[in-house]
């Protein structure tokens, strides 16, 4: 696919939100493995004088997101008459990963990314790409039919899993090696954990839609709340955090942004723990009702990436309501 017919907008979807971004932002918005990753102290001394440490931060745990969002698509397909938005979505979701993807190991002009040189990280890419694999080869079958089996949706809660912890320490062990004078280690902890507030956003429908598709686990129920208890740590970390790391006027717009959010993730937390049955995961309702909140969550958490992300590079701020 041409990436350029791609939407480009920081997460990728169903809407084009051109104006959120400049060129040069286009595709920012977009670890439990991670300590165990040896970085040599030459490839630290290396990446110290690399300026698009923010930028890789982002679009790298930009991906956690993207694996999800894929699988909540196809998900979505499944339970929807008209199933053929949710696959194209799906398709343009799969095709940003792709592009990002690439972009992290051999460098992309457009995403402002330069080619990678760090063995650490390759190796980690390499892992987190090899477990994409049969995941987005699922997502890409469904797409090819243009409809979802049973056997889609069974085989994307499967594989969901290890794609994303693949890519999670891959992205912890990003972060660790493009902390520099130039990167401190506050705002490469704040880009890492406002990025993995998208992935939340989209798991938690995810999981939702799957429980209702029939392919609840037992510890699916666990899971659900563990994510939701986990976002409302990190929003209070970043709240926390926020106001040194960013001095001045800089932090102004991210904590009013993060008090928006605030508003935001309890009205669908609450809504998750109301319409979720104690006996099980199945939320009564429109479950598209569910997905429109957490994408609206995304917006705006994008939008705060973004921030962070741009604060970090010691550029002007590209954001647009």
């Amino acid at each position: 696919m041409n990436k350029n017919s791609v939407n480009r907008t920081g997460y990728g979807g169903m809407e084009s939100f051109q104006k959120l971004f400049k060129r040069r932002a286009l595709l920012m918005g977009g670890g439990v493995f991670a300590s165990m990753l040896l970085v040599h102290p030459r490839d630290l001394l290396a990446q110290a004088e690399r300026s698009d440490g923010p930028r890789r931060i982002n679009l790298s745990g930009r991906q956690r997101m993207l694996i999800q969002r894929a699988g909540k698509f196809v998900c979505l397909a499944y339970q929807n008459p008209d199933p053929a938005p949710l696959l194209a979505a799906a398709a343009e979701t799969v095709a940003l990963h792709q592009i990002a993807e690439a972009g992290l190991k051999d460098g992309d002009d457009e995403l402002g990314l330069e080619p990678e040189t760090n063995a650490s990280v390759l190796s980690a890419l390499t892992r987190a790409n090899n477990a994409f694999s049969p995941y987005g080869q699922t997502i890409r079958d469904a797409i090819e039919r243009r409809r979802v089996e049973q056997a889609h949706l069974q085989a994307i809660s499967d594989l969901n899993g290890p794609a994303l912890a693949e890519m999670d320490a891959a992205v912890n062990l990003i972060e660790r090696v493009y902390k520099s004078a130039e990167l401190s280690e506050q705002m490469a902890m704040l880009i890492n954990i406002s990025g993995r507030q998208r992935m939340f956003t989209q798991r938690l429908v995810l999981l939702l839609c799957l429980s209702r598709s029939g392919l609840a686990s037992p510890d699916t129920r666990q899971e659900l709340f563990r994510i939701m208890n986990r976002f409302s740590i990190s929003l209070n970390i970043l709240n926390r955090v926020t106001p040194g790391a960013l001095k001045d006027a800089k932090s102004q717009p991210v904590i009013e942004r993060l008090n928006s959010v605030q508003g935001d993730w309890a009205a669908l937390r609450e809504f998750i723990s109301t319409n979720t049955r104690s006996t099980g995961t199945q939320v009564t309702g429109d479950i598209l009702d569910v997905d429109k909140q957490a994408e609206d969550l995304l917006k705006r958490m994008n939008a705060i990436v973004l921030l962070y992300e741009e604060a970090a590079a010691g550029r002007e701020q590209g954001y647009e309501d």
